[in-house]
């Protein structure tokens, strides 16, 4: 596993320093987010900007990925996922950085040169804003997306009922098809900008516009749609196929994420040939509200518009609701990170992680940040020792790594709760009634302790 969230990392930030290059490229006469004459894009002063800027992204993709390579020797499960953020996390600030370094350059060459872009009178373009959405595709493109989603929603609550966290993902899915929509409906209320005096040209590009982003948007949906049967499929399909699943699930959507990069900028391509074969462009100097990428206008009712790049839609942050919708995200994305790696930390380092107590009415069993299990005695059918857990498991709800198994589990097709590390030996086997428990400490002598407590308050 360390060796795949490495190829992953190596991928990530390659991947991340090829997409950072493209603001480089000019683009509806914009270059590192500064409005340019069209005349002075090809100044050396430029060129030389724009060359050094791609140089430093992909010099710093080879450093990161460098600095990546402990992550392979890395023992400790909470270790390596937070070494994995922190890499991830660190290339994305220094992109940024750089970003923000080579902008101010640019913008330094355009001051000191002044060069004073042309001014033309507001053009209107009636057949445009009549016909801004005659490309956009149909919103019944969705209809497989949210059907897919809406079954595995459906399917799952009825067989595993909304317990063992299944709600979570089957909200997870419904609000993903949710966001995809309404990206849709804001891609139908762009805003038209003749970017030329050829009416012929604009309906063009407006056209190619909406139209590859809103069948994105249908793609996207559909590619996800899957993960509403993510709970069910860990209980019917056995623990090493749903593994083997999940890999290549992942390999599926870096594969998709890839092609969404070249979609986009396929499109980019497209619009720029267009506009090259206008006469005349028309100017719109927004620089004032384009901050290094992020675009800061509180006159501007729109919440979410298309970027200045042309690979992305970038919220408003001088609107508050867009300053609200990123404090979400950011909030989800932060309590997620603390959820993931907390119950790792506490596992991997913890004197005793995995604790079981006896007590007169019982045995119960404790781990980090979960709920404890009691077991009575009365419950109790037998007690054992065993070396090895049993090849068919499948995890339906907690925690399956290389150094520890928690949360519930199918043994044998059997109900079962795991407190186990991998590594270390014997594992405790208690049987129900109705249920599996399996135990291992961090020191096999208190395992083995446990065993003999047990058994002695049976009478065994």
């Amino acid at each position: 596993m360390n060796f795949f969230l490495y190829l992953l990392l190596v991928g990530v930030n390659f991947l991340m320093a090829l997409a950072g290059r493209i603001p480089a490229n000019p683009h509806k006469n914009i270059i590192l987010e500064t409005t340019l004459p069209k005349e002075k894009l090809q100044d050396e002063q430029v060129l030389t900007i724009s060359r050094t800027y791609k140089k430093r992204l992909l010099q710093w993709a080879f450093i990161f990925s460098v600095a990546a390579l402990p992550i392979l020797t890395i023992s400790y499960d909470s270790l390596t996922l937070i070494y994995f953020l922190v890499m991830i996390f660190g290339f994305i600030g220094t992109s940024f950085y750089l970003q923000v370094i080579y902008i101010r350059k640019m913008t330094t060459v355009k001051v000191q040169n002044n060069w004073v872009l042309p001014t033309s009178p507001l053009l209107v373009d009636t057949a445009l804003v009549v016909n801004k959405n005659r490309k956009l595709i149909s919103i019944w493109w969705f209809l497989p997306s949210i059907l897919i989603t809406l079954l595995g929603c459906i399917y799952s609550f009825t067989t595993l009922g909304f317990s063992n966290g299944n709600w979570i993902i089957g909200l997870i899915s419904l609000l993903m098809s949710a966001m995809f929509l309404l990206f849709y409906y804001f891609i139908a209320r762009f805003p038209v900008k003749p970017l030329t005096s050829d009416e012929t040209i604009n309906q063009q590009v407006n056209d190619q516009m909406r139209h590859h982003w809103s069948v994105l948007m249908a793609i996207s949906a559909l590619v996800l749609s899957p993960l509403a049967f993510i709970s069910v499929s860990s209980v019917s399909i056995p623990y090493e196929k749903m593994m083997l699943f999940s890999v290549g699930y992942a390999i599926f959507i870096l594969g998709f994420v890839l092609f969404t990069f070249c979609y986009l900028f396929s499109s980019r391509k497209k619009q720029d040939q267009l506009i090259a074969q206008a006469k005349e462009y028309r100017y719109s100097d927004e620089d004032q509200y384009w901050k290094y990428g992020v675009y800061i206008n509180p006159n501007d009712k729109r919440i979410m518009i298309p970027d200045r790049v042309g690979m992305n839609i970038s919220v408003n942050l001088g609107r508050p609701a867009g300053k609200l919708a990123l404090g979400i995200i950011g909030v989800l994305v932060l309590f997620s990170l603390i959820g993931a790696s907390i119950p790792m930390v506490i596992s991997d380092f913890s004197a005793n992680p995995f604790e079981l107590s006896t007590s007169h009415n019982g045995i119960s069993l404790s781990a980090p940040l979960s709920q404890s299990r009691k077991i009575t005695w009365d419950e109790i059918e037998s007690v054992e020792l065993i070396h090895t857990l049993p090849k068919d498991r499948l995890k339906l709800y907690g925690t399956a790594t290389e150094n520890y198994l928690t949360g519930e589990f199918q043994i044998n097709n059997e109900p079962a709760y795991l407190l186990v590390l991998s590594n270390k030996k014997p594992i405790l086997e208690i049987r129900t009634n109705d249920k599996l428990y399996y135990y291992t400490n961090k020191d096999t002598k208190l395992t083995e302790k446990y065993y003999k407590d047990i058994q002695t308050i049976r009478g065994k």
